[in-house]
């Protein structure tokens, strides 16, 4: 078996294990989070309404979970330092993380005297939902560019690709999507 082989197989073992507690916790933080504002019927109705949002936003953040366990674990076999790479993605996957519940925030302040907010985060909840993901594809992108930078087992894997413009083109599109996405809410 290469060598290839084997940390593919040690990423499938644990650090899949990690990306799945990921997108499980993000899911259920989601609930919660609903539950605690509007009930739980709410929080179901809503989980099944934006449930294409809420999977997109799970799966992503699991597969940054993922990918920053196994950076971090093979960085540790290494004894090397944490690199800045790996900082900008454990705050991007946060980043993602907040602006999935963010636009929940909508069904609180009403009860403490803000509902201007309120009305301002439902209008634009579906920006919020794709700030999300465009951050969790922007944090993929980064822990992919990680990977490939520290020539870590599997990185051959994406020797096909540039990250450094990867992750950059990733950056346009996700600043050009989530602007015109909002541009056309805000004049609609």
């Amino acid at each position: 078996m290469s060598s290839l082989e084997l940390a593919w197989e040690q990423f499938l073992k644990k650090h899949v294990l990690v990306g799945v507690g990921g997108a499980v916790a993000l899911f259920l933080l989601y609930l919660g989070v609903v539950t605690l504002a509007q009930g739980l019927r709410h929080a179901l109705e809503q989980a099944a309404a934006l449930w294409y949002w809420i999977a997109a936003l799970a799966v992503g953040f699991g597969v940054q979970a993922a990918l920053f366990s196994y950076v971090r674990s093979s960085m540790r076999q290494r004894r090397a330092s944490t690199t800045a790479s790996v900082t900008a993605s454990g705050g991007v996957s946060a980043g993602s993380m907040l602006a999935c519940c963010a636009h929940h925030l909508s069904d609180v302040l009403p009860m403490l005297g803000i509902a201007g907010a309120a009305g301002f985060l439902a209008q634009y909840q579906n920006v919020f939902l794709l700030v999300g993901v465009a951050a969790n594809v922007v944090g993929i992108t980064v822990m992919l560019e990680a990977v490939q930078c520290l020539s870590l087992p599997g990185s051959r894997l994406l020797s096909r690709w540039d990250m450094v413009r990867v992750k950059k083109w990733t950056m346009g599109l996700a600043v050009v999507g989530v602007s015109g996405a909002a541009a056309v809410i805000f004049w609609s």
